[in-house]
C-alpha cells in the first residue's frame, strides 16, 4: 500500500499510523497495535529498518501527520484514566501501590511506571519518545555505552495492564513473596524492552529468566 492509498481509504482522521516490525505476524501480534486494531484503524506495517526512520523524518504527507503507533500510545493521556477499570481489574489504589513499587524496583531503568487501558492481551509495554530513533541508536551505537547510560538516554516508560492476570498476580506477590515479585517485575520489563526492539542481543534475558524459573519452582 502506498501513502496515497492510505489517504484514499482514510475516514475522518488526518493521521497516518505506522508500525515497524520484522514481519507481518509480529506486527499483528504487537501490543502497540491491538488497541488500534480493536478500533478498526488501519496501520501501515513497515518491515525494513530504514522505513520508520524515513517516516519519522518526513513527519507529514499531503497534510496528514505520520505517527508511529508507539508514539501514539506514549502520548495518549486518556489511556491513563483509570476511572472505568471494571471488576476484572486491580482497583485504583492497588494500581498506584503496584506502580510505585515497580518504579522503586526498576530505579535507573524505567523513568515512569503507569497503568494503561490500551492493552488487552499483553501485560505490559515499554514506550520511548521516538521509537525509530531509539531502535537505530540501539543497532548502531548502544554497544559503546554502559547499561545505566543507555537507559538514561532512552528514558523508557513502563506501562502495565491492570486487567491482565500476570499483573494482578504480581500485585499479590509484592506482599506474599517480594523476591519472586521483584524477579517477575524485572523480567516483564526486560521482555517489554525486547518486544520494543530496544535490546541489541535478546540472549541477555536468559540469566534473569532462569533465576525467575528457579524461584518459581522452589515449592515444586
Amino acid at each position: 500500500m502506498t501513502l496515497d492509498n492510505y489517504i484514499e481509504r482514510a475516514k475522518d482522521s488526518k493521521t497516518i499510523f505506522y508500525l515497524a516490525a520484522p514481519s507481518r505476524s509480529l506486527a499483528e501480534a504487537s501490543p502497540y497495535y491491538e488497541s488500534l486494531k480493536s478500533k478498526q484503524q488501519e496501520v501501515l506495517f513497515c518491515y525494513e529498518p530504514y522505513d520508520e526512520l524515513v517516516l519519522m523524518q518526513l513527519q507529514q504527507f499531503k497534510g496528514y501527520k505520520l505517527v508511529s503507533v508507539e508514539k501514539d500510545m506514549r502520548d495518549d493521556k486518556a489511556a491513563n484514566d483509570l476511572s472505568n477499570l471494571g471488576e476484572d481489574s486491580l482497583k485504583r489504589s492497588e494500581v498506584n501501590e503496584l506502580s510505585d513499587w515497580i518504579k522503586t524496583k526498576l530505579s535507573g531503568k524505567a523513568v515512569e511506571v503507569n497503568a494503561t487501558t490500551r492493552l488487552e492481551n499483553h501485560p505490559c509495554v515499554v514506550t520511548v519518545e521516538e521509537m525509530a530513533a531509539a531502535r537505530h541508536f540501539i543497532r548502531t551505537q548502544s554497544h559503546q555505552l554502559s547499561e545505566d547510560r543507555r537507559y538514561a538516554l532512552l528514558q523508557p516508560k513502563f506501562e502495565i495492564n491492570p486487567r491482565h492476570p500476570i499483573i494482578k498476580k504480581l500485585h499479590k506477590l509484592i506482599t506474599s513473596d517480594p523476591h519472586l515479585a521483584e524477579l517477575l517485575a524485572n523480567q516483564l520489563f526486560a521482555n517489554s524492552m525486547v518486544g520494543a526492539g530496544l535490546v541489541e542481543d535478546p540472549r541477555v534475558l536468559l540469566t534473569s529468566m532462569n533465576a525467575l524459573l528457579a524461584k518459581a519452582l522452589e515449592k515444586h
